[in-house]
């Protein structure tokens, strides 16, 4: 079944933006390091368009610039870039644009002005509510000019999605904690989360090698983590997407940090771990020998990653054995006996 959403990127590394935060390092992150014209945008599309027919496209196709601060760069430069797009709108190939910038740089004229160049979607790289967290990463902002910039963007009918990075300089759980609890509050459209990693030719690489910083191990951001996603999930704001891809030039500039390939799949595992856990403490008398019922697509994640959770059931409850059976009709677990 075809995807009812594509996304195009195009990357305009650090264009437009003000600042140099010590976790940042776009051309490193993206694999892109020369300025895009209009014949990255069409080498883009045609990536991804190609061998495709318009009858089989999904149904949103969006043209996103990412990498930059997108509406800090100047206007005749938002317009050349918007201009590379609009062939592509105009034949029904290309159904909008989205755009990733910093909340400093938003205005409801600039705003009502990306509309009516096929803009549908605004991105704010948020990264954290906490000032003093913002401040040691290099990237200084204030609540309220947050709060106005997502108030605006709403006002304009945009979608608006928010970016948070758990692990900055001067972060901990309970600062991260409360910036998600902040971003439910200002009621987003979706939710990205990039755990903090630290990477060649950043700031951060100079304070890690000089014991400045310390990036959270992969424990205590899967926990952070999973308290987030229960949180969102209550909230219904989507997070669509936990982590950076595994690309070649990440892994080439990789240093140090709670890096995974498969860091949302640990997080549901456990998850859906608690679950199991709940159903066990809720029943009267556990047999030593436990079958779960579980929705065959999830079996994967309830038995987690080396089927730890599995191993660990056994631990907290001493159980002999787990097993599970997988039914393609479930939604829901069910301890069987």
């Amino acid at each position: 079944m075809a995807r009812d959403h594509l996304i195009v990127p195009v990357y305009i590394p650090h264009e437009g933006c003000p600042y140099r935060c010590v976790f940042c390092n776009q051309n490193k992150i993206t694999g892109f390091s020369e300025k895009a014209d209009s014949e990255t945008v069409d080498n883009a599309l045609d990536l991804y368009l190609s061998d495709q027919s318009k009858r089989d496209l999904p149904v949103k196709r969006e043209v996103a610039f990412y990498g930059g601060t997108f509406t800090g760069l100047p206007i005749e430069r938002q317009a050349f870039l918007l201009s590379c797009v609009q062939p592509w709108i105009e034949s029904g190939w290309v159904t909008s644009v989205r755009l990733s910038t910093h909340p400093d740089w938003i205005d409801p004229d600039n705003l009502e002005w990306l509309k009516g160049r096929g803009v549908r979607t605004v991105e704010l790289g948020i990264q954290s509510t906490n000032e003093k967290v913002l401040e040691l990463s290099g990237r200084p902002g204030s609540l309220n000019t947050m709060s106005a910039s997502v108030k605006w963007i709403q006002q304009a009918n945009l979608k608006l999605g928010l970016q948070l990075m758990p692990g900055l300089p001067g972060d901990d759980d309970l600062r991260f904690q409360e910036s998600v609890d902040q971003v439910i509050r200002w009621k987003p459209d979706f939710v990205r989360l990039y755990p903090s990693l630290v990477l060649k030719g950043t700031r951060m690489h100079r304070l890690y090698e000089s014991g400045e910083y310390r990036p959270w191990s992969l424990d205590q951001t899967i926990n952070s983590l999973k308290t987030a996603l229960v949180k969102l999930g209550k909230a219904g704001i989507p997070v669509i997407r936990l982590g950076l891809q595994p690309d070649p030039s990440l892994m080439e500039n990789f240093v140090a940090g709670p890096f995974h390939p498969a860091l949302r799949y640990l997080i549901e595992s456990r998850l859906y771990f608690d679950r199991m856990v709940g159903h066990l403490e809720s029943t009267p008398q556990v047999n030593k020998r436990v079958i779960f019922r579980v929705p065959s697509k999830n079996i994967s994640n309830f038995m987690g990653h080396r089927k730890e959770n599995i191993i660990k059931l056994k631990q907290l409850f001493g159980l002999e054995e787990v097993r599970f059976e997988a039914d393609k009709h479930l939604e829901e677990l069910e301890l069987v006996a």
